[in-house]
């Protein structure tokens, strides 16, 4: 009798058991259309959250947030395609590795930086501003789609071009000296026409490129990531 019981208990609660995952595992919806199908993982307000697996027409594995892919993870086409790497509400967003399936040829691979689902770059930005001394107040960089690969840097000191007490101009700063830590370019030329500023023109830039400027008894340090033309206005407290 006692074993009878005990059998019929232990049935229940197993019963109950898988009941309640069926229904937990119900209630954990998947956003995303083309992932909407089974879904294994951890859940918030019935919504896929945390850890988890989704598996539709496309198949999703990694960080989900209310439903949607939103972190690491590695997410798979019907087609084979397949990224790996950062996801916002369900976008491709930051660092990540995009491989492209192709008949009877080496797979396709894109490395680089994604936003808003669409390929970004190789870099996260195409420029950094690595230093700067004491009078250099201002630094700007402006990309330009010309299809030019040349870097037009522009500098502007305080006292430059103005009479001093003795009537005399006051000496405009430049470029003196390009050191390169990494890439190349071609000539350069020196323009000086403004009265207000100096110009030097590097061209034939070979990116990525970094590069020491030494102007006076100043210094900026810039990297340029991404092919392209540039222009660079330096202000100077002298």
């Amino acid at each position: 009798m006692m074993n009878s019981l005990y059998l019929r208990s232990y049935f229940t609660m197993i019963v109950i058991i898988l009941f309640s995952s069926f229904i937990y595992s119900q209630d954990c919806s998947v956003e995303k259309e083309s992932l909407k199908g089974t879904y294994t993982g951890d859940c918030k307000n019935g919504k896929a959250n945390g850890k988890g697996k989704a598996t539709g027409i496309d198949t999703y594995e990694g960080d989900f947030k209310s439903g949607l892919p939103d972190g690491q993870g590695t997410y798979t086409w019907s087609n084979g395609n397949r990224y790996t790497g950062k996801f916002t509400k369900g976008l491709k967003e930051g660092k990540g590795l995009m491989t492209y399936k192709r008949a009877d040829i080496k797979d396709s691979v894109v490395d680089g930086y994604w936003k808003k689902d669409n390929y970004a770059g190789r870099y996260e930005k195409p420029y950094l501003v690595r230093f700067k001394s004491k009078s250099v107040t201002d630094v700007d960089v402006e990309v330009k789609n010309n299809g030019f690969k040349q870097i037009s840097i522009f500098i502007t000191n305080t006292s430059g071009g103005a009479t001093a007490v003795s009537g005399e101009e006051m000496p405009r700063m430049k470029v003196d000296e390009i050191q390169l830590t990494k890439g190349s370019h071609g000539r350069t030329m020196a323009n000086n026409s403004n009265s207000k500023k100096t110009e030097t023109i590097i061209y034939d830039v070979l990116f990525p490129i970094h590069m020491k400027l030494l102007i006076g008894s100043e210094q900026v340090e810039l990297e340029f990531n991404e092919e392209g033309s540039y222009t660079v206005d330096i202000r100077i407290n002298q």
